[in-house]
């Protein structure tokens, strides 16, 4: 999804790309933050999504981006501008075990 996305201290909101990790309950939907700054990643939050990745193509990013799932919101659905496209299958089992990690679950 393209969204416009907080800031944590929530000053603003800055139009960025954003994985949809919970399905839409009501007029919210909950994204996970991504970024093209892929400086300092963290491989205990982050999940890299390089462009020679075999799911990137389906991605809809241009380049090389990071899902932090540690930078989680829940937004209003007026807040999507469109989908971007979708993570395949290994990117959705690598996230599913970086939300476990990240919430303790």
């Amino acid at each position: 999804m393209l969204v416009q996305f907080p800031y944590t201290d929530l000053t603003g909101l800055k139009l960025r790309p954003a994985l949809v990790v919970a399905p839409q309950r009501d007029a919210d939907v909950i994204l996970a933050f991504i970024t093209s700054q892929i400086g300092g990643t963290d491989p205990q939050t982050d999940h890299l999504i390089a462009p020679t990745h075999a799911e990137f193509g389906r991605t809809g990013l241009k380049v090389a981006s990071v899902i932090r799932l540690d930078k989680i919101a829940t937004l209003h659905r007026t807040l999507v501008y469109r989908r971007l496209g979708s993570i395949g299958p290994s990117s959705t089992a690598a996230v599913g075990d970086l939300l476990r990690r990240v919430f303790e679950l």
